[in-house]
């Protein structure tokens, strides 16, 4: 991985955990704790292929009934030109 931003070019990448959404077309998989790079300076953040690999085979697991998630949560859903100015 590279040890600078590829979005705005600030070279300091710090590893952190953070929440990351896996979305397949109606369904999606919030996983907590997921490690990655991210930029000090534009937040942008770069997970490792093995990573999401993971993560990705965890929600095949979970979509085919092989597993059961840690928890369920209820999510709001919006349309941005439905919100009110």
């Amino acid at each position: 991985m590279s040890e600078h931003c590829v979005f705005c070019g600030h070279k300091h990448l710090d590893r952190k955990t953070t929440r990351y959404i896996y979305q397949k077309d109606q369904q999606m998989l919030v996983v907590e704790n997921v490690p990655c790079l991210e930029c000090t300076f534009c937040g942008e953040q770069y997970f490792d292929a093995g990573v999401l690999q993971k993560i990705e085979n965890d929600y095949l697991a979970i979509t085919h009934q092989q597993r059961q998630p840690r928890r369920v949560m209820l999510v709001a859903v919006e349309d941005f030109t439905a919100l009110p100015l």
